[in-house]
């Protein structure tokens, strides 16, 4: 009695009871525990347990006040308000205890629970919403959604040993390590509370250093769980809308923000994941195709589309909706796929998206760099395997995936073309390594990927772009994969990363998990927006709309409203089955929209030097010549 032990036995009682849908007798056992935690004679005993008292804290809360839902018939205001502070005050623990984490399993705890609990206050906070319509519960509800996005995204990486960053000195990261390792200690001295204090003291005062010092990486590993959005109207660039799906309480909604105004609109959600699976199998006839995108037009859209006024349209999705391509759906069925041309979402908005509210900011100024254009595409030859084999001394080393990986002609054409027409660099074939790209990557207008990926769906942080072979190196074995869980540690920064790869924006979702593609870790890196694919795209297609894309860009469009025209030039020119959407529509912009300034190509100014050259001899002639 009096112990983390009993805590724990009557706790799991009560979830016990709670499952068994007794829900006073749950009531009463989470009750029971929380008195526990407020007892002289229980601190005495546990002193050297208090970090694991506080993982243990909100659960016990959590399970009070989902209880105390279910008991209440009449779940007005006042009993709404009371249930939102409550679960408030698990968050504030959380908050409290979160850095604090010294132990892996310690930090899956908190994940965990951080799910139930932000689920319970996304949930509490929307229905006082309909109850009062007061715009501050509405807010809570984003706040809450965005921030355990990132908690979720960040869990990822607190829990990676491999995960490095390159751009914190190392002996920053060295004191993280070092006082983290102190606080884990420190809560195993029997009755040395002290030791535990110190420590505290000193990781906040480490916390105070990185967020002054190093703010990017404060924010992606330490920062609030929960951040206010009550301004993000003005963040909403002019003329553009932004369409925030939201799962609460398994329930699916859509937030359309604009710069005056947050409204909310409940979904039809029946067989949604289904719809979208069966979309992305390129072998269904066009009359299925025709229902399935017009029936997501009117699960997904047609609820608000009254209400959008503007031409440019921000989607963030939500789970399994990332796997959509929004273009595509239809106001009325369709006979064939050029019809989408004045037939669908496409033809009607310019629409890119992103992962996240906290993204977005009219304000936030886009760096002009000096240099416009820098390419990496191995192109996987015969040559390039021949050579790899060649260099392998034993063949246990030998990997067979990498001598399967199919050629792209394409993808080396365009970035021929392109480092030419933007007056670029090229780095291809066996010069693509992953070596070159972190050392050449960096700081650039655009960032051109022509690649193969590979895309985990049990471990996101584990998906990967590869690589030329480095086969100058003696370490052949892994020096050509680019995981998803390294890109935060290189240095990308650049107005535009393109990547062509197969999959690369595909996210993962999984319950407690969150999204973490390749494309958040290129947002992170630096990269303001990338141009990326959602599924295995045709090499052919992608390049000639990538091509289509970049003549836009050159003319100073916007990047979203330059990937709407290139998509509409490809559907008019393509023939039989690229015209489908499974060759195009993959393709998609996460993140800033903002025209580049394309620095002028130096032959151009060859050529108006040629042709000035030109005038002046012939003025020179003409004036030689006699007069009759």
């Amino acid at each position: 009695e009096k112990t983390l032990f009993e805590f724990q036995q009557v706790l799991n009682l009560g979830e016990i009871y709670y499952e068994l849908e007794d829900y006073n007798l749950a009531l009463e056992k989470s009750i029971q525990s929380l008195s526990l935690l407020k007892d002289p004679v229980f601190f005495r005993n546990e002193q050297s347990d208090s970090i694991h008292v506080a993982f243990q804290k909100p659960q016990a809360i959590l399970l009070k006040v989902k209880s105390e839902y279910q008991l209440n018939k009449n779940k007005d205001t006042n009993f709404l308000k009371q249930q939102l502070k409550e679960i408030q005050e698990a968050i504030a623990v959380l908050e409290q205890r979160k850095s604090y984490i010294g132990e892996e399993n310690n930090l899956s705890i908190l994940i965990a629970d951080n799910n139930a609990i932000f689920e319970f206050a996304k949930k509490t906070s929307l229905e006082l919403f309909f109850k009062t319509n007061k715009e501050k519960y509405l807010n809570n509800v984003i706040s809450i959604h965005e921030s355990s996005l990132y908690s979720r995204i960040r869990s990822r990486l607190n829990n990676n040993a491999s995960a490095t960053f390159k751009h914190i000195p190392e002996h920053i990261l060295l004191q993280e390590k070092t006082i983290q390792e102190k606080i884990k200690n420190s809560a195993n001295i029997q009755n040395d509370i002290d030791v535990f204090f110190e420590a505290t003291k000193k990781w906040e005062n480490y916390l105070d250093t990185l967020k002054k010092k190093y703010p990017k990486y404060y924010k992606l590993r330490f920062a609030s769980l929960s951040e206010p959005l009550d301004n993000i109207n003005s963040k909403i660039p002019i003329n553009t809308s932004v369409v925030r799906y939201i799962y609460v309480n398994k329930k699916l909604y859509a937030i359309l923000i604009n710069n005056t105004t947050k409204q909310i609109f409940s979904l039809n959600q029946d067989n949604l994941a289904e719809k979208i699976n069966s979309l992305q199998n390129g072998l269904i006839p066009i009359t299925k195709a025709s229902e399935l995108l017009n029936n997501l037009y009117n699960s997904l859209w047609k609820p608000f589309e009254d209400k959008i006024n503007t031409k440019h349209v921000v989607i963030i999705p939500d789970r399994e909706l990332f796997n959509l391509s929004f273009e595509t759906l239809t106001p009325h069925p369709i006979k064939n796929y050029k019809d989408l041309v004045n037939n669908s979402l496409l033809s009607n908005y310019i629409i890119s998206y992103n992962y996240s509210l906290l993204l977005i900011d009219k304000d936030k100024k886009v760096i002009e760099y000096d240099k416009n254009f820098v390419a990496f595409v191995p192109e996987f030859n015969d040559q390039m395997k021949q050579n790899y084999k060649i260099s392998i001394k034993d063949s246990l080393t030998l990997d067979k995936t990498y001598l399967t990986l199919l050629p792209q002609p394409f993808s080396i054409d365009l970035a021929k073309f392109s480092s030419k027409y933007f007056s670029g660099d090229s780095f291809l074939n066996e010069k693509s390594t992953k070596k070159i790209f972190e050392n050449s990557a960096k700081e650039h207008k655009i960032i051109h990927i022509g690649t193969h990926a590979e895309s985990n769906n049990i471990s996101p942080e584990l998906s990967r772009l590869i690589f030329a072979k480095n086969i100058s190196d003696e370490n052949l074995e892994e020096n050509n994969s680019l995981y998803t869980y390294e890109i935060y540690n290189y240095n990308l920064s650049s107005n535009l990363a393109i990547l062509t790869a197969c999959e690369t924006g595909k996210s993962t979702y999984q319950a407690g998990e969150g999204m973490i593609s390749l494309a958040h870790a290129f947002n992170y890196a630096g990269s303001e927006s990338i141009l990326t694919s959602l599924w295995k795209i045709d090499e052919q297609s992608s390049t000639k709309i990538v091509e289509l894309f970049y003549n836009n860009i050159s003319k100073g469009l916007p990047k979203d409203e330059a990937l709407q025209l290139a998509k509409l030039s490809y559907i008019k020119i393509a023939e039989g089955r690229t015209v489908s959407p499974q060759y195009w529509a993959g393709l998609v912009l996460i993140g800033d929209a903002s025209p580049i300034v394309i620095a002028s190509s130096k032959i151009w100014i060859y050529w108006i030097l040629g042709v000035l050259l030109l005038f002046l001899i012939g003025y020179y002639f003409y004036k030689r010549k006699p007069n009759k």
